[in-house]
């Protein structure tokens, strides 16, 4: 399975796929809305809208970007939000998805940190965790995640996850997000649990960014998965930004 929707490598366009030119610094975003089974099916993706954003000037011009970005992505992060019907009053869980331990795979790990949360106040409806990785803990995120929404009646969950590409272009400078939630680890491995309404009953939605990818892709060593030498600034930026659209929308 792919992480990004636009690289699944199906006809995207019969599908409904369109690119948006935004006028600044060459970004664009694609959306695409799987919205029957059988579209599903094709791409091997969840029902649900897609949105990527591509910001190739990203690298070079990092601080430029913080502005259009956060305004692009809390528009469409809140439309997703319109979409299923979710209230500023709902209670929602924040989940950084990732392994802690390696840079490139701490994109969901270093936003969710970031959020602000006020557990002290009863008024809180704001609940974050990281549940590490399977290889880590032995236990699914999924089943982690699917307690604490019954436990605390979750109405929403929000997933942060570092995602894999096939073009060495988009490491770390395309944002995915969705409202079909996400399998951890699909691209690498088969040891994730899809975490969806299908299964957790409620709402999910996810924002990833590409930071790895395999050396196949580039006709090397395979078994190697690789990421760009700026990756700490990436992840540092992009995450921080992530979190100051959440901050903004959970007001």
């Amino acid at each position: 399975m792919k992480d990004l929707i636009d690289e699944c490598g199906a006809d995207l366009a019969v599908c409904g796929y369109k690119t948006e030119d935004l006028k600044h610094f060459d970004m664009t975003c694609s959306k695409l809305f799987v919205d029957t089974d059988e579209k599903a099916e094709k791409l091997g993706f969840g029902k649900g809208h897609y949105f990527i954003l591509n910001t190739p000037l990203l690298s070079s011009l990092m601080e430029e970007h913080h502005d259009f970005l956060v305004a692009e992505i809390k528009y469409r992060l809140e439309f997703l939000f319109k979409a299923n019907k979710i209230k500023k009053r709902d209670k929602i869980l924040f989940v950084g998805i990732g392994n802690p331990e390696i840079l490139a795979d701490c994109f969901g790990v270093w936003t969710v940190n970031k959020i602000d949360i006020k557990p002290f106040k009863k008024s809180n409806k704001i609940f974050k965790i990281i549940p590490n990785t399977f290889s880590n803990t032995g236990i699914n995120a999924c089943d982690m995640i699917s307690l604490i929404v019954q436990a605390f009646d979750i109405a929403a969950v929000v997933l942060f996850d570092s995602l894999a590409t096939e073009n060495i272009a988009r490491l770390g400078r395309s944002v995915q997000f969705n409202d079909a939630g996400l399998t951890p680890g699909s691209a690498m491995n088969n040891f994730g649990v899809a975490i969806n309404k299908d299964t957790l009953s409620v709402p999910c939605f996810a924002i990833g960014v590409p930071m790895m990818i395999e050396s196949k892709s580039l006709r090397a060593k395979p078994n190697v998965v690789l990421t760009e030498k700026d990756a700490k600034e990436k992840v540092q930026f992009l995450s921080s930004v992530v979190a100051e659209v959440i901050d903004s929308i959970m007001k």
